[in-house]
């Protein structure tokens, strides 16, 4: 017998807790970035379900798909948003300021993707370094003078940066931790290369948004991990690294950006506030995760009844993401709904969704198409999205997906 693609985890990644709790089970679904080019030839597709941690806290995915499926070739780019853009000069001005950052410092990237954010740094004249496992990902960074290593990120993998560049001042990984299935290698790694003086920067999208949102289309098979501050604090603190600051940041629709050291600092009020909110809403309590689960379900069955009264109404979607095609698949949205989906990425136009039926197209055949309403399917990109159409000569209605529960938008 063939040896499955995917593992089934049956203890916690983090902790090693063996009594997980089942949560949410959101069917047999194709990779998100596994798009197709024509109809008659579907891709496979896998569990995807979820399972809470008692002990420590962390919500997680319970299939494992191997990381080469996954990132050998990718096909997000991290430049193509406008919102993304926008952040990574913020971004890069709260690191520099945190770790007190001077020119000629190192600062390495986990998964730098195209080099959008480390060129922030270039700009500053610090020396960068990125780590980016998607070779066609990488040429793109080198092509932009952004030094990248096309390789994925461990422990063998920090011990060569720090012979052959040192140990930076500062590692960042912006949304690529939850994404790792070697969780604890990955983490030793950073803590191996990171300067005793050095200052740390993970950004994760924030569980407790994600619970009380109902983000459940940011569940699929890349993200295997949804932290909080409160579980990823314990996780860093296994390998002697301590978490002491933390900024709210808008990617994904809510994110942490938490701020760590070998050092014990004391811990900034914004990280204490943090802490306290995630207290105070339960999210790291497993009744909140089960009725995120029930409501995920309540959800579907109420897109589905705005879609089929709309249905007599010309539909076309926007963003062809990752956490759309969760989504689309959780609740069977295909060409019945959708003439089209519009994506800006040019490396997604020409394919199809990974339902492998509803057409990826950029901005102008996408409105040749005339639709009445556009379903924003990448949400978190939704004033962006908005001003596109407009622009674009759209006047007609939105439907949101989320946060919380679908609703529609009325146009000019």
């Amino acid at each position: 017998m063939a040896k499955p693609i995917f593992e089934t985890i049956h203890s916690c990644r983090a902790c090693g807790y063996d009594c997980l709790v089942d949560i949410l089970d959101l069917g047999r679904q194709p990779l998100a970035n596994s798009l197709v080019k024509h109809q008659n030839d579907p891709p496979q597709k896998f569990p995807l379900s979820t399972a809470f941690c008692p002990r420590c806290s962390l919500f997680q995915l319970k299939e494992t798909i191997p990381k080469e499926i996954l990132f050998d070739h990718y096909v997000w780019v991290t430049g193509t948003a406008k919102g993304t853009l926008e952040y990574a000069g913020l971004f890069a001005q709260r690191v520099i300021q945190r770790a007190k950052l001077k020119k000629g410092n190192l600062v390495l990237e986990i998964a730098s993707n195209d080099g959008t954010v480390l060129k922030q740094f270039i700009a500053q004249e610090m020396d960068v370094l990125g780590i980016e496992p998607a070779k066609n990902i990488t040429d793109i960074a080198l092509k932009q003078g952004v030094r990248t290593e096309a390789t994925y990120w461990d422990v063998d993998v920090a011990k060569g940066v720090i012979n052959r560049y040192g140990h930076p001042e500062v590692v960042i990984a912006r949304n690529v931790i939850p994404h790792v299935s070697e969780l604890h290698n990955v983490i030793e790694g950073i803590a191996l290369a990171l300067s005793d003086n050095g200052t740390g920067v993970i950004e994760f999208h924030s569980g407790e948004v994600i619970a009380d949102m109902l983000h459940y289309d940011s569940i699929y098979h890349e993200h295997l991990c949804y932290f909080t501050v409160h579980s990823l604090t314990q996780l860093l603190e296994r390998y002697g690294l301590y978490s002491w600051g933390a900024d709210v940041s808008p990617i994904s629709g809510g994110s942490i950006v938490l701020y760590f050291s070998k050092a014990k600092i004391t811990p900034e009020p914004e990280y204490l506030a943090l802490l306290q909110r995630e207290k105070e809403s339960g999210v790291n309590n497993c009744e909140t995760w089960e009725r995120f689960g029930r409501e995920a379900k309540v959800h579907r069955e109420k897109t589905l009844s705005i879609l089929k009264e709309l249905s007599n109404k010309k539909m076309v979607g926007f963003g062809a993401s990752a956490r759309s095609a969760t989504f689309m698949n959780f609740c069977g949205i295909d060409h019945k709904y959708l003439q089209a989906v519009i994506d800006n990425n040019p490396i997604k136009q020409g394919y199809m969704t990974p339902a492998g039926d509803v057409p990826i197209v950029s901005i102008e055949p996408g409105m040749a198409l005339k639709p009445e309403i556009i379903f924003i399917l990448a949400w978190n990109f939704k004033d962006e999205i908005i001003e596109q159409c407009k622009k674009h000569g759209f006047k007609g209605e939105y439907i949101l997906p989320f946060p919380h529960y679908p609703h529609i938008i009325h146009g000019e």
